[in-house]
């Protein structure tokens, strides 16, 4: 096989920024599958350029100039600085490759940018790729695995690439890591639903917290895992049995079903700073909160007291929420999240909109299905900020009247003030500052403030949204125009079009088969 320069870009951002919080927190949601790519690159003798994009970069730092194949990781919300940069290399006569969430959930529209599409990626696909690697001129080749890998290099292979990030990271510097694939829940708006569960190799999970120890001085581990903690006490025996306890501090993303009082216990003894349980509504997911068929106020009593006695044993617990829900009309389900915030004054509250990413998930036809997902520019489609269906029981301006509101409330100075207070820990009531002062709480209130005043006064906003037009408003042209900076006259289709209904759509330009 021909030895290549490949480059590796991890996006993580669609826009340049100087800000504080961004420069603390985003070197830390680096991407942990581009590193996994750059180690099987690596072991089939290829020359590895990785690099990943906060905002913080000049763009042009981010590749080898002499690469004969660029690998871009995105989001959907970076899908557009993704095309862009995809047409820059094309025309310098590289070849691109596109992975991550933007490829998985929308392929066809990835395919007329890119010359290559990856969904899921196994080391046997990889290699067959880079073995037949061509500029594809009709529309690109989308690839996919039968199944996710069996395995994954550890952090002791990854080293150079979290080498690589910490320089770039001042003051947190987590590791990720991660000890399972897919989900055993089957949340419908999640793209990891239709994915089976399975537990990556133990001893290469113990092997690298030992590593981890020799390099770093109380490493930081964010566990990458979509629920960690499934098999409990089969990963915490792991844990313990590597290495002493306090020796690490970890972060996880675990649901209430696991967090019985002995689990929080038992995670306190092994220095777990942060655990972020799914809550999502009070109208359903009963099995992942642990709630059963209880509903509305029930619910939030019996989760406010459940996530009160995680608090005593762990200091940062982040729930997390899902708004728009179609089982959701009223006042109701926002005064019962304000009721929670109450009941449990230390937790951090995150929100997310109901969002509809193309193929994440099957349940996604429904919406097709009723003609409710609006066009957003993919630049648009953060789910902490957009809704892009039409709310079943809200219209446009109430339901985001109602989340603004929702918003003061979890962020006012005095909640925030009982936060800060009430919280022993001196990192987490720090970092939980900064959160509520800034993106995630003060900072999207502002934003959504703008956007409902648009909702009110924009009348090409106003017919966008309630599908009476599909142009796409000027602002949204402009911001997108000032974001991309220089890529902007790279970006290959400034029409912003694509096709929502990706379920009904035929799949013309994609194989399964990887080429020969």
């Amino acid at each position: 096989m021909k030895k290549l320069s490949i480059s590796i870009i991890d996006l993580i951002h669609n826009s340049s920024s100087r800000s504080l919080y961004r420069k603390i927190m985003f070197p830390n949601y680096i991407s942990i599958m581009p590193q996994i790519i750059g180690v099987w690159c690596r072991q089939l003798g290829h020359e590895v350029h990785y690099a990943f994009y906060t905002g913080m970069q000049e763009i042009k730092t981010l590749w080898d100039e002499n690469s004969d194949v660029v690998f871009i990781s995105s989001f959907t919300f970076t899908a557009q600085y993704a095309y862009a940069l995809s047409n820059y290399f094309r025309s310098k006569g590289k070849i691109t490759v596109l992975g991550g969430p933007h490829a998985r959930c929308y392929p066809e529209d990835a395919c007329k940018y890119f010359d290559y599409v990856l969904g899921l990626v196994d080391e046997e696909l990889l290699k067959d790729l880079l073995h037949s690697l061509e500029p594809q001129k009709q529309g690109g080749i989308y690839l996919n695995a039968k199944a996710q890998p069996k395995s994954l290099p550890g952090a002791r292979d990854r080293w150079n690439f979290i080498e690589t990030a910490h320089k770039k990271q001042h003051i947190i510097k987590f590791v990720q890591m991660i000890a399972s694939l897919g989900c055993p829940y089957g949340c419908d708006f999640c793209i990891d639903s239709k994915i089976p569960y399975q537990l990556l190799d133990l001893d290469v999970l113990k092997d690298d917290l030992r590593f981890l120890t020799t390099k770093i001085k109380r490493p930081k581990v964010s566990w990458y895992d979509p629920n960690f903690g499934v098999k409990f006490d089969t990963i915490m025996e792991s844990i313990e049995s590597a290495i002493p306890p306090g020796s690490i501090d970890f972060v996880a993303e675990c649901n209430l079903s696991t967090l019985s009082e002995q689990n929080a216990r038992r995670l306190q003894q092994n220095s777990f700073k942060m655990v972020m349980p799914g809550i999502e509504s009070w109208y359903g997911y009963g099995n992942k909160s642990k709630t059963g068929n209880n509903t509305g106020y029930e619910k939030v009593k019996q989760v406010a007291e459940h996530v009160n006695m995680i608090q005593k044993y762990i200091p940062h617990v982040q729930t997390n929420f899902l708004l728009g829900l179609d089982s959701e009309s009223g006042d109701e389900p926002f005064d019962l999240t304000r009721r929670f915030v109450d009941l449990a004054p230390v937790a951090y509250p995150s929100f997310a909109l109901l969002s509809v990413y193309g193929k994440a998930a099957v349940e996604n036809v429904k919406y097709e299905n009723e003609d409710r997902i609006i066009p957003f520019p993919f630049h648009y489609m953060m789910s902490v900020h957009t809704l892009n269906i039409v709310p079943k029981n809200y219209s446009w301006e109430e339901f985001y009247r109602q989340y603004i509101n929702l918003l003061r409330h979890c962020f006012s100075p005095s909640t925030i003030h009982k936060r800060f207070k009430n919280n022993d820990e001196p990192n987490s009531k720090w970092l939980i500052l900064l959160l509520s002062l800034s993106l995630g709480g003060r900072g999207k209130i502002k934003f959504l403030e703008s956007l409902l005043e648009r909702l009110k006064n924009d009348n090409e906003f106003q017919a966008f949204v309630r599908k009476d037009s599909t142009e796409i408003p000027r602002f949204m042209t402009e911001r997108i125009k000032s974001d991309l900076g220089e890529l902007w006259e790279w970006l290959p289709d400034k029409t912003f079009r694509y096709e929502t209904n990706v379920h009904s759509a035929m799949p013309v330009t994609l194989s399964d088969e990887v080429p020969n």
